[in-house]
């Protein structure tokens, strides 16, 4: 096993790739570097590995009838991945975007509305994740049990 970040979200997209039900593809691989699109009918991901860089997931999703959109992303941030004290950080950002991917093939990323707002659930690390696509900004807020997670409307799982 290879102590490089990345590694275990690299094997998840190979498998990916090769039983889900959407697109999974490789759009850019330059060195060390590879980025991958993957796409449903209603949303697009684009999730990078640079192992000694940068790990990350920006998430799109929209509303099939009303073409309201919400963004999610998960990434390592501004954290130098090549030093050993962030190596910690950077498996748990590792382990939360595959168990993101993982409940978006599942069927266990909820679309929803909330009066006039989109809204995104899913679980994450234990908790359950809210999204809201505000005017200019994302909210997300995390909830311990999915019902408080999904007030105010009914949902349906991401295609």
């Amino acid at each position: 096993m290879t102590s490089e970040a990345g590694h275990q979200l690299l094997e998840f997209l190979a498998e990916l790739r090769a039983t889900a039900g959407w697109t999974v593809e490789v759009t850019d691989q330059i060195g060390a570097l590879s980025r991958w699109r993957l796409s449903g009918s209603t949303w697009q991901a684009v999730v990078t590995v640079e192992p000694r860089r940068w790990l990350g997931l920006e998430f799109e999703a929209r509303d099939p009838v009303t073409g309201k959109r919400a963004t999610y992303d998960i990434d390592t941030d501004l954290y130098d991945l090549s030093r050993d004290d962030q190596r910690e950080f950077a498996e748990e950002i590792e382990r939360d975007i595959v168990e993101f991917l993982d409940g978006l093939r599942r069927g266990a990323v909820l679309r929803g509305n909330d009066g006039t707002k989109f809204v995104l659930v899913f679980p994450l690390d234990g908790s359950y994740v809210r999204v809201v696509q505000g005017r200019g900004m994302t909210r997300a807020s995390a909830h311990a049990d999915l019902a408080a997670a999904r007030k105010g409307g009914d949902y349906v799982p991401l295609e």
